[in-house]
Parts: C-alpha cells; structure tokens; sequence
C-alpha cells in the first residue's frame, strides 16, 4: 500500500513537472481535420482536444498562428488569432477580421473601446433579465506575445443592476468614462428590496409552482422597467473612473450641469453615445436639443477650467441629418470623427475632418467603406492599422485604409518617480505654449508611476508632473512642424521632495541666444512657480542661472545673473512674490552638467535652477 501511494505521488509530481516546464511555442499554419491538425510546410501537428477544440472546429482550412503549450511533438492550443494578422500589411481595404470567439465567450458583443496603446479592449456584453436585458461591461488584455486573454465580465462597483458601457479610455489607461447610473444606489436598491417583499408575497398567495412563476416573471418585468426608469431620467449617464492600485474606483459623474436630452423611445429617453478626446476636455455627444436638425444629432462640449463642461454646441448640418447620428469615436489627433448614420446614405460609418481652430466647421462626412454597412460601433488604438468595430453582437478589426486614417500624433510615454526611482501616483498636466492654453491632464499609475499623453502636431507643447509634497517637473516638445509620421518619446520625471536644498530644473523657461528676456510661452512656467509661492508662504527660493562656455566668462556671468534676475522680476512685480523669498545668483560657466563639446550638451548647461532654501 505505501508502495503503491508514493508511485501515485511520484506520477503526480511528474505530470505537474511536465506541465511546469512544458515548452510555449507559436505555430503558424493552416487547420486541418477541422481543428485537429496543424498544416505547417511538409510538417503537420497534431492539435490536442480541449475547450478550444469546438472553435477551432470551425477553422478548417483557416490559416491561423496559435500559442501552444507543446506536449511532446503534439499542440496543446492556448490561444490563436486569424490570419491576416494584426502586423499584416497592404491588405485589401477595411479588411475584416474577426476577434476569436474565445475572447467575449460567445455572447453577444459590441461596443468595443480600446485603450489608446491597444493593448486593451473593453467592450459591452447584453444579458438577458426576463422579458428584458441588461448591458455589462466586459474587458480583455493582450498577453506578452499579443494575443487576446480570455476576456472577463468587470466586477463591481462599474457593473450594477443597470446598463453600463465603457465610451473611452484615457492614454495613460488608467482613467475610464463610462456610461451607466452610479449616483441612484439607494433607490435602485430600494427597488430591489420592493420586489423582493413582492416576490415573497406572491408565493405565499399562488397555488401551485406554475402560477408562481408565470406571476414572477410579470413581475420581474414591471420591476426591471423601473430600473430602467431610474436609468433614463434626465441626468447626464456619463461617468468617470480612476485606477486606484489595481482597482477601479466607484464612478464619479462629470459636472455637466446643463446635459439636456429629449429624444425617447416608447417613453424612454434614448442617448445616442458620446466620445472623449485624448486630452479628456473635448466631449462629443449624442442627443436631442431644442436646436437639433433631427432625432439624435451630434454636438461638443468644452471643458471649462473649473472642470466642468459647458451646454454642448451642435455641429452643424453638414454633419448632422434629419435622422440620427450616434456612436461617435473621435481619434487621437483631435481632428477625424468616426460616428454612425443612417440619414445621408443609409445606415453605415462615416467620417469627418475638423477645419481650422475651431469646432463648428467639418468636412462633409464620407461613408468610409460599403463593407461596414451594419457596423454600429468604432474605435482606433493610437498609430494603429487596425480599427475596431462590431457588427451583428461579434467583435471585429477592420484594416484602415490610408485615406481614412486619422493624422499622425506623437506618444509621450512617462514615468513618474521620487527622488529613491519608487513610482509615484502623480498628476500629469499638458499645455500648449504656443497659444498659452490648457490642453489636458493624466494620471499616473501608483503602482509603476507610467502615463501617456498623446499630442497632435501643429503646436508646441509644455508639460509637466505635480504631487503633493514634492517639487513639480517640467518638460517641453517641439511639434510646431507637422510630419506625415507617428513618433514617440520616453521621459522621466524625478519629483524631489519638498525640503531645503532640494532643487529642479525650470526646463520650460525661455530665452533667445545672449539674451535674458523672458519670452512669452515662458509665464506658464514661472505662472505655477508663483502659486507654489503663494501656497507655501514660509518657503524661500533661490533662482541660480548657468550658462554654457561659449564667448567671454565675464558676458556669461552677467548673462546668468540677469536671466536669474529676470525671473525675480517677473514673480516679484506680476504676482507680487515678497522680494525677501526670492534670492537670485549666476554663476555663468562654471558648473557645467555636461560636457560643452557639441550643441547638444551645450544647451543642457544653459539652464536655469530653482532651489529651496527655506
């Protein structure tokens, strides 16, 4: 008997051996025996039966390349994707390729939203309730070797016992806007407990099991109606949600005061959808207003500096019909709107460029392809081929076309940390310096302190990170020259503590070459300097100013010391800084951060330095 249990133990500590340290291998080919076989060249592999097997089944003839977990020379599938593949490239226009089934687990799926680095997709999931439904929120994540997991109903509180949807991600993919009813808790669980006293009720006054649930279900259904009820009244169903160390945090609705829609449906009130920009201040939405030209039409909101948004503004009946436009996906660059129609050629996906400065003047919209006829949904990872769509509760990638794609962006991919490289939760605000204007903020992950921004070409660009208890940090970039192709940037901001001695660069302070005025996309900078003043009224400064080695020591101690001079100046006279906080020196060329052999370390030495000295 012991004999017999330590072989058993010893099978079993070999099967989960071999398990262990089972090889991953990806394997492309075409599907034989209808899932059973693996063509590759003059080889073929046999393809293990598992819960993948009935899916596969209906790929015969497929090409497609899959994860396995090799047993022996055999193929134990994990995951797969269809050809053509996600690097595929000329293929036909807005070729469709279907997100394998294993993904949204056979249910019916639209709606797909996908994080701007497209390494994420959420998407919305209808469950039937009874006579009804209900619309949840599911997601999936790309593994390391970008193929779709198996994707995952979200946990509460972004499911309730209402319909949610996710309307966009923000690029850091750490800040979600939602559509849903989070704010009616307490009614919606009033109604709960009403129905069930109901339930309880009717069972104890029906005869037999059938009456029971015949009565129940009518009952259910009156009580869903009042769910939804709660849902469709006339506040704004838009949301916003945090990633809190690794979890969502409760949904917050946007101030949006003055959200109005008329539009209902057999006594319901009917939201056509809505779409953020990037920089999570530009609102496009879908409704009806006194001023509309038709049954849903499209307008935008800008958010407003106290973080609000303002009463939309229509866009215009080169875009909108006499019908209705819903579903709208603006795209990274700002400027190429994605939305559904069926008022100018039928039911399809259109598209439209913004004119100019504004928001109020487009190009006429284009269907962007007859193949997406019935697509109701769209949504564009940042420099992607790929879009994706949803059609008839499947989910889909359609390859872009390179007269539909939005204009190339560049991707500022960051960290935050502290003085020690620990990850900070930090905010991360970005700014246009060309026109002096707020542009719009991010967040980082606390956990790995990572953020992204994603900023159009045209305008040059500051931004920079603050965090309660440290110093803020600043960067800038050039974009004023627009380029015909997708770019992105690594940096790091290092947040000193707030303590004496403690210094930082004031990186988005200009000067022209041999001069010590300030120029005007400069304030912005020395414009938070002075509220971090005024906030921390016992704090002194020193501005000290450096110089590279070119020209004469005593022109380039002069030089330092009126730069440094100049931003007392600006403090002191402009926001009325106590001239005793602000203690100024120039050191010329003497402390060099770098060497000054060419242009580029040069320009590192030419710097400006705050330091707390107080």
């Amino acid at each position: 008997m012991i004999r017999s249990f330590s072989y058993l133990l010893l099978l079993i500590l070999c099967l989960r051996s071999e398990q262990l340290f089972a090889e991953e291998r990806i394997i492309e080919g075409k599907l034989l025996q209808f899932g059973r076989m693996l063509g590759t060249g003059n080889e073929f592999i046999q393809v293990l039966s598992n819960d993948l097997s009935p899916e596969l089944s209906r790929l015969h003839n497929q090409t497609i390349r899959v994860l396995c977990q090799m047993r022996g020379e055999n193929c134990d599938p994990i995951r797969y994707e269809t050809y053509p593949f996600s690097e595929s490239k000329g293929l036909a226009d807005w070729t469709l390729k279907r997100i394998p089934n294993y993904v949204n687990r056979g249910y019916f799926a639209f709606n797909p939203t996908v994080t701007p680095d497209g390494r994420s997709i959420f998407w919305t999931v209808y469950s039937s309730k009874g006579k009804s439904g209900t619309q949840r929120i599911w997601f999936a994540e790309k593994d390391d070797k970008g193929f779709w997991r198996d994707g995952k109903e979200m946990p509460a509180p972004l499911n309730n016992d209402l319909n949610s949807a996710v309307i966009a991600v923000l690029p850091s993919n750490n800040e979600l806007f939602v559509f849903g009813s989070f704010g009616d808790d307490e009614a919606s669980r009033k109604i709960q407990f009403e129905f069930q006293d109901k339930r309880e009720e009717l069972r104890k006054n029906t005869r037999d099991e059938m009456e029971f649930r015949l009565k129940e279900e009518q009952l259910a259904y009156e009580y869903l109606r009042k769910l939804t009820n709660l849902q469709n009244k006339a506040t704004v169903p838009l949301y916003k949600s945090y990633k809190e160390k690794g979890n969502w945090s409760y949904p917050k609705a946007i101030n949006f005061p003055d959200f109005a829609n008329l539009y209902l449906k057999n006594n319901t009130s009917v939201f056509g959808g809505s779409t953020l920009s990037s920089s999570g201040r530009i609102l496009i939405y879908s409704v009806q207003q006194p001023d509309s030209h038709g049954k849903l039409d499209l307008y935008v909101s800008i958010q407003k500096d106290d973080g609000s948004f303002g009463i939309g503004k229509n866009l215009g009946e080169i875009v909108n019909t006499s019908s209705e436009e819903t579903a709208p996906f603006l795209a990274g660059d700002d400027r190429t709107l994605y939305f559904c129609s069926d008022g100018h050629k039928g039911l399809s996906v259109y598209v439209t460029k913004r004119i100019g400065e504004g928001w109020d003047n487009w190009t006429k919209p284009v269907e962007v392809s007859a193949n997406l006829k019935g697509v109701n949904f769209f949504s564009i990872p940042v420099n992607s081929d790929w879009a994706y769509v949803s059609k008839e509760g499947q989910l889909y990638m359609a390859y872009l076309p390179r007269d539909f794609r939005p204009n190339p962006v560049v991707v500022i991919n960051g960290k935050v940390l502290d003085e020690e490289g620990n990850p900070l939760g930090a905010e991360i605000h970005y700014e246009s310096l060309t026109r002096l204007e707020k542009r719009g903020s991010a967040k980082s992950d606390s956990k790995t302190g990572s953020f992204s921004l994603v900023l159009p070409y045209g305008e040059k660009y500051g931004f920079y990170a603050e965090k309660q208890g440290h110093l803020s940090v600043s960067r800038n970039i050039d974009l004023t020259d627009s380029k015909q192709e997708d770019a992105k940037l690594d940096v790091e901001f290092r947040l000193p503590a707030l303590a004496v001695g403690r210094q930082v660069l004031l990186n988005n302070l200009f000067f022209e070459t041999n001069k010590f005025e300030i120029s005007k996309d400069s304030e912005p900078e020395l414009d938070r300097l002075a509220n971090f003043l005024k906030s921390n009224p016992k704090l002194k400064i020193s501005v000290e100013g450096h110089t590279d080695n070119i020209g004469k020591k005593e022109h380039n101690q002069e030089l330092s010391q009126n730069r440094a001079k100049a931003v007392a100046d600006y403090l002191i006279s402009k926001h009325g800084i106590e001239d005793t906080r602000v203690r100024t020196q120039g050191f010329g060329d003497s402390q060099p951060i770098s060497s000054n052999d060419n242009a580029s370390d040069r320009q590192k030495n030419r710097r400006v330095v705050l330091q707390i000295v107080d």
